[in-house]
């Protein structure tokens, strides 16, 4: 079940759930707290004839940096254009106690624009810790501007009916 404001605001206070940057208190909706745009981005360019076998043990983000042009919205502005397939982060990091998991989502006033930020991928793992990755498409009809800080997806946190035994301790743990 999510968590409401208040008990968002009780687990920040309490320090079991941590995101910093400290969210600003308009950032915090009734049940989800909005986050945003690292400076760094990585546009993903189209390479025909790479083929990638998910069944091997892969270096993700190795073989995308390999395909991918860097680009650092602190200097400006990136025009995300439709079609484009971009890795990005959020500036926040978070770190997931035992008892809660998350879930990042787009925001509405961005998908009415074609943009989605993560490709079936929004699950957040009790005992994560990290920035979040966005997997980010525009499927609109026209361009999107990104620009570092922007509000770009929230975060629903939920609560467990019990704790995990263990946290995550997958291959993006302590990311970013």
């Amino acid at each position: 079940m999510p968590l409401s404001d208040t008990e968002i605001w009780a687990e920040l206070t309490t320090g079991r759930l941590v995101i910093d940057p400290p969210p600003t208190a308009e950032r915090v909706g009734s049940s989800s707290i909005d986050l945003l745009l690292h400076s760094d981005i990585l546009v993903l360019r189209p390479s025909p004839g790479v083929i990638v076998d998910p069944s091997k043990k892969l270096e993700i983000m190795r073989i995308l940096r390999r395909h991918g042009d860097p680009k650092d919205l602190a200097i400006g502005p990136y025009p995300f254009e439709r079609g484009e397939f971009v890795i990005a982060r959020t500036l926040e990091r978070v770190r997931l106690p035992n008892h809660l998991a998350a879930r990042i989502e787009g925001k509405s006033s961005l998908a009415r624009l074609g943009l989605s930020v993560h490709q079936t991928a929004p699950t957040v793992l009790a005992g994560f810790e990290g920035t979040l990755t966005l997997e980010m498409h525009n499927i609109g009809p026209f361009g999107v501007m990104l620009s570092a800080g922007m509000p770009i997806a929230q975060l629903i946190i939920e609560h467990l009916g019990l704790p995990a035994t263990k946290g995550y301790q997958g291959q993006f743990q302590a990311q970013g």
